[in-house]
């Protein structure tokens, strides 16, 4: 067997085993554990093509030739993009696993984490249109299978009906975008990719499910679906090769106006769940808007806000989750107080909410400054949407520490409730990786650039062909 296939292989395999011990009956916390153990490994293989010349320049083609525009020009790939894309899914497992309390956790999820895990390092390995519609609407299911239990019907009733309208979109614009040669219908095609990735991300207009799903629904599966935005990766796949400058500049403006208000209601939420939907669909707004091509830089920031907000959104509404597990519904009208018996979570807590806002020495701060710096020029509006966003959020995040975690001391906590061992690791080396980052970001950036510069090429080489 060839290296390619063995290292797919190597890929594959933790979330295969996970889900075959799952069926076989294995008990919930021996498979939490091995979940945990797969989702490490899952890593190193993916981290590999860091060391590997021959996985980081990873090609393997349809068994057929003439492949039709449909399927794409590979089957699985390794590009400057997916490099740092590739490892995200499992490290988002690993910190899953490592932090779901036990009333939370059961062998079902664990099944569908890996599943979903599997699914969305699939997706990043390939730019095969078909390949990413069968994908994007495996993660849908697996999804709302996460919602399946009676309480949460209103949840599920709402997140199926965007997310199989945005399927259905995606598949017809795929089909339109390469099945015909007429430009008006390729057009079109596009258009409705456009739309169905602003269904997924919660670009407004159709933003409201996610705050909806995060507070009638359950949290973890909303956040394994929504943290490592496979509707960015297709944006970029599907969208930004083939789009015109107005359909591009279009979806900035949409995205910049999300993520300011979205930041806004995070600002006056009564309830934590909510303020966490909307702080993401801001967050997510804000690595689409960085996508209109306007300098390589600005693409470059935008691709580090992907890894950083997916990390620092991963690790603050886990936080939250932790903490709505030993008090109940988290209000925040009132102060709970708490920081003496939680004191990591609320540093935790705090930093990462930071790094969403781009604060200094975190990686989002690095993302914003790129993002603001490359794009300013010629998009002045650009930057001022930046900062009020990021302003906003700062704001909010500042809301909710104070509220969850500041006031008087709090009586309720007993040694019982105090964080797990497991739980301080996982937030300590969410809470590192993003400082870390920050501090030393010069490898992340370089690739991030390079990604940008790929994008820009591939986009004027096609631009070079219609008009030939």
């Amino acid at each position: 067997m060839s290296l390619p296939l063995l290292w797919l292989a190597a890929l594959a395999a933790p979330s295969l085993i996970v889900v075959a011990l799952g069926r076989a009956g294995l008990e919930v916390e021996r498979l939490r554990t091995t979940a945990a153990g797969c989702a490490a490994a899952c890593m190193l293989a993916c981290a590999s093509v860091f060391v590997s010349p021959k996985l980081g320049a990873l090609h393997v083609a349809w068994p057929f030739a003439g492949a039709h525009p449909a399927l794409g020009a590979s089957l699985f790939r390794v590009s400057e993009l997916s490099k740092f894309l590739l490892p995200l899914p499992s490290t988002l497992w690993l910190v899953s696993v490592a932090v779901t309390p036990r009333s939370r956790l059961d062998a079902a999820g664990l099944e569908r984490t890996a599943a979903a895990t599997l699914s969305t390092t699939l997706a990043f390995l390939t730019e095969s249109p078909t390949l990413l519609v069968a994908l994007w609407t495996t993660s849908n299911l697996l999804f709302v299978g996460g919602l399946s239990r009676t309480e949460h019907h209103r949840a599920r009733r709402v997140a199926r009906a965007y997310l199989w309208t945005s399927a259905s979109l995606l598949a017809a614009g795929v089909l339109l975008e390469s099945f015909t040669t007429r430009t008006p219908l390729r057009d079109a095609g596009v258009w409705l990719i456009v739309v169905a990735v602003l269904i997924r991300k919660g670009i407004f207009p159709f933003h409201a499910w996610i705050p909806e799903v995060f507070d009638s629904g359950r949290m973890g599966p909303i956040i394994r679906f929504s943290a490592p935005q496979l509707g960015s990766y297709v944006a970029v796949v599907l969208v930004v090769p083939h789009a015109s400058a107005g359909v591009l500049r279009a979806l900035a403006i949409l995205s910049l106006v999300t993520a300011v208000y979205g930041a806004a209601l995070a600002l006056v939420q009564r309830d934590a769940r909510r303020a966490c939907g909307y702080l993401f669909v801001s967050q997510s707004a804000l690595v689409l808007a960085g996508l209109d091509c306007t300098s390589p830089q600005a693409l470059a920031g935008s691709l580090v806000l992907w890894l950083s907000s997916a990390l620092a959104f991963t690790g603050l509404t886990r936080t939250v989750l932790a903490l709505e597990v030993r008090r109940g519904r988290l209000d925040l009208t009132r102060y709970h107080g708490g920081y003496e018996e939680l004191s990591q979570l609320a540093v935790s807590f705090l930093v990462l909410g930071l790094a969403c806002t781009g604060f200094p020495g975190t990686l989002g701060f690095i993302g914003q400054e790129m993002l603001v710096e490359g794009a300013v020029r010629e998009f002045p509006a650009l930057g001022f949407f930046v900062i009020a966003a990021a302003a906003l959020t700062g704001l909010a995040v500042l809301r909710m520490y104070f509220s969850l975690f500041c006031g008087a001391r709090s009586t309720s906590f007993g040694l019982r409730r105090m964080l797990l061992r497991r739980e301080r690791v996982a937030f300590g080396a969410l809470t590192a990786l993003l400082v870390v980052g920050g501090l030393l970001p010069g490898t992340i950036v370089a690739s991030r650039l390079e990604a940008g510069h790929a994008m820009l090429h591939e986009r004027e080489q096609r631009a070079g062909g219609v008009q030939e």
